[in-house]
């Protein structure tokens, strides 16, 4: 994985952050991206519809075989981003190519046992199909990429595509039963009432799986580009992908060029531009396409039927009084031109029907059998869960944002960061006397441990009994920056801030730079720690 060529900005993101990205990312390759999911997606469909048309009985099942085997054809649209992110251009075509391949890890799970609670699977896909990771390796990657928050946004991010389908197929129903059902009924889903009666309509069916269909190729895709910049944004904050990429790009000093490549460089510029506006100038030849012998000439138009009569209830418009006899010319060639079939606007067409037909119709509607499905009841219970779900938005919204109501505030302890930079700063993770261990890994030449120790025992320090707010995403200049800030505030003393330059200034020459200090330097620097941290203080305590 090169990461030095994402075409994504790398920076500590939260995960409401993360997934936002993803709408940026699927906005500049959504062609490929949806017409690799179109690919594999309606095919099913229409499979699923002949089932559907084959035994309309079993609509419910086929409708469910379609949701069911739906992850597996999310990987295709993930194909297409996990290598346009990385400068990849890839088709929608190779992706679909490339899709059976790309099925071997999770694919039991996500179609068996796991299917069901599969919400947060967006997450799950890139370890099981880009990192290749299987068995107790995959577990612990999920385990890891999980923490954080990041798996419970995957999971409710699911949820809510899953309500926004939802919301699609019963727009798209509801359009078509405001045009399809008669214009009596005041209800649009009057039309799918029979749905759950005996002898179900084959067309309803249809259109519900249709309106499904476009739901789902709608959705899939947005969901399977955030969770990839969510998975993105975690292996980034957790691998230090931005710390990465600025020392890759770090370039060392070549040698000064000689002073007479410089002229010759120029000249050879200004005339290849001198060529190239020459040559802009110059219009292209335009040659017409050569007649093929032999080529049969375009068929000509199937003649139209005769003109019949205006329906008595067609109303033209009004017009005034012919003022010249140029405008009566005019009219006549008007009339004359939309006299054709194609522009009459109306259509002529002969039928035999019988005399006795509103008969036959008023007997069929009073023969016709109560429908045992009640609208209203159904209504009833849609407008308690309504109810109920407002109710619940809104008590979660109080809850959620608790803190801007003096009411409902309550003090919670402060959350310290444990871990910044890859480094383990817990007070647990370090030795009793931390500068005698310093000393000891120093002198058996183990220089970047010790200089490790040192640094992360500051920050140790200065998060538990300085009440520094360092986070996690924090690099060593920003905690030296909210170190400032606090001696600043009078928060933390200008002794311990010194330690905490001096031990910082050796962790990144050494770290970064592989220029270790001199034993003298690092004494010192082990004094002054234990002056402001360590046993010296407690001592003189």
């Amino acid at each position: 994985m090169q990461i030095d060529k994402l075409q994504i900005e790398l920076r500590p993101r939260t995960n409401a952050q993360a997934l936002d990205l993803g709408f940026s990312l699927l906005h500049s390759h959504a062609g490929a991206a949806y017409m690799a999911f179109l690919a594999l997606w309606l095919p099913l469909v229409a499979v699923c519809a002949a089932l559907t048309v084959w035994l309309p009985g079993l609509s419910w099942a086929w409708l469910i075989l379609a949701w069911w085997f739906k992850p597996l054809l999310e990987r295709a649209p993930l194909y297409v981003l996990s290598r346009q992110v990385f400068g990849t251009a890839v088709t929608w075509q190779e992706a679909v190519r490339a899709w059976p391949g790309q099925l071997g890890g999770g694919w039991f799970r996500l179609i068996t046992w796991g299917r069901p609670i599969s919400a947060g699977r967006g997450l799950w896909q890139p370890v099981w199909q880009l990192e290749g990771a299987r068995g107790g390796v995959a577990s612990a990657r999920r385990s890891a990429l999980g923490k954080n928050g990041t798996a419970s946004s995957a999971v409710w991010f699911g949820v809510v595509c899953t309500h926004l389908e939802v919301v699609l197929q019963l727009g798209a129903l509801g359009f078509i039963g405001i045009f399809a059902a008669d214009g009596k009924i005041g209800n649009p889903f009057m039309l799918f009432a029979n749905m759950v009666s005996d002898t179900p309509d084959v067309l309803t069916e249809l259109l519900t799986l249709g309106a499904f269909a476009l739901s789902t190729a709608l959705i899939a895709p947005v969901y399977t580009a955030c969770c990839f910049t969510l998975y993105l944004n975690r292996r980034a904050s957790m691998e230090a992908w931005d710390l990465e990429i600025k020392l890759r790009q770090i370039k060392r000093p070549q040698a000064v060029r000689a002073r007479g490549a410089a002229p010759a460089s120029a000249l050879l510029a200004l005339a290849g531009a001198g060529m190239l506006l020459a040559l802009a100038g110059v219009p292209a030849p335009v040659l017409a396409e050569p007649a093929t012998p032999g080529k049969p000439a375009a068929a000509s138009p199937t003649p139209a039927r005769p003109p019949c009569e205006r329906p008595k209830d067609m109303r033209l418009p009004d017009r005034g009084p012919v003022q010249a006899p140029e405008q009566a010319r005019i009219r006549q060639q008007t009339d004359q031109v939309y006299a054709h079939s194609d522009l009459r606007g109306y259509e002529c067409v002969e039928s035999w029907e019988l005399k006795e037909r509103d008969k036959k119709k008023d007997i069929k509607k009073e023969a016709r059998k109560p429908s045992s499905f009640d609208m209203n009841l159904i209504a009833s219970i849609l407008k308690v869960l309504f109810i109920a779900l407002a109710i619940g938005a809104v008590a979660w919204v109080l809850y959620r944002y608790r803190h801007h109501f003096p009411s409902f505030e309550r003090s919670a302890k402060a959350r310290v960061a444990t871990e910044i930079g890859g480094l383990n700063i817990r007070a647990e993770s370090l030795p009793p006397d931390v500068t005698t261990e310093v000393r000891a890994l120093w002198a058996r030449g183990e220089q970047r441990a010790a200089l490790a120790l040192l640094y992360r025992a500051t920050l140790s320090r200065l998060v538990t009994e300085d009440a520094l707010a360092l986070r996690q995403g924090d690099t060593e200049g920003d905690c030296l920056r909210l170190a400032r800030q606090a001696a600043q505030r009078q928060q933390l003393s200008q002794a311990r801030l010194e330690v905490a330059i001096s031990a910082t200034s050796l962790w990144l020459g050494g770290a970064y730079a592989a220029r270790w200090p001199h034993d003298d330097t690092l004494l010192a620097c082990c004094a002054a720690w234990d002056a402001q941290f360590g046993a010296l203080r407690e001592t003189a305590a």
